[in-house]
C-alpha cells in the first residue's frame, strides 16, 4: 500500500470536495480544514477495512472521472505535503462564454 497519498480539492459554491486518487476516496466539508480532516477520516477507515479483508483490490480514481472531477476548475495553489498527505485546492473556473 502507498505511503503517501495525493488529494486534489475542489471548491464549489457551497462546499468543498476532496478526492484521493490513489484510493478513489470522496470527502467533503465546509471549508479546508473540515475537508481535509474528513478525507484523513474517510483513508484511515479505508485503510483499516483493508488490513481485515486483504483480498481486496485497490484502484486508484478512472481518468475519466477525475477529469470530470476537475471539469471547469483551475489550479488555485497546492500545499506542502505533510506527512503522508499532498493537499492540492482547485477552484470553480469562471465561464469563457
Amino acid at each position: 500500500m502507498h505511503e503517501k497519498y495525493t488529494a486534489i480539492v475542489r471548491k464549489s459554491s457551497s462546499e468543498y470536495i476532496a478526492v484521493c486518487l490513489e484510493l478513489n476516496l470522496v470527502a467533503q466539508g465546509a471549508d479546508l480544514a473540515e475537508v481535509e480532516r474528513n478525507l484523513r477520516e474517510a483513508i484511515e477507515s479505508y485503510l483499516e477495512e483493508l488490513s481485515s479483508s486483504p483480498e481486496t483490490v485497490v484502484e486508484p480514481m478512472p481518468i475519466q472521472e477525475f477529469i470530470e472531477f476537475l471539469n471547469d476548475t483551475e489550479l488555485e495553489s497546492s500545499t506542502q505535503p505533510s506527512g503522508k498527505y499532498t493537499l492540492l485546492e482547485v477552484h470553480e473556473a469562471g465561464s469563457c462564454a
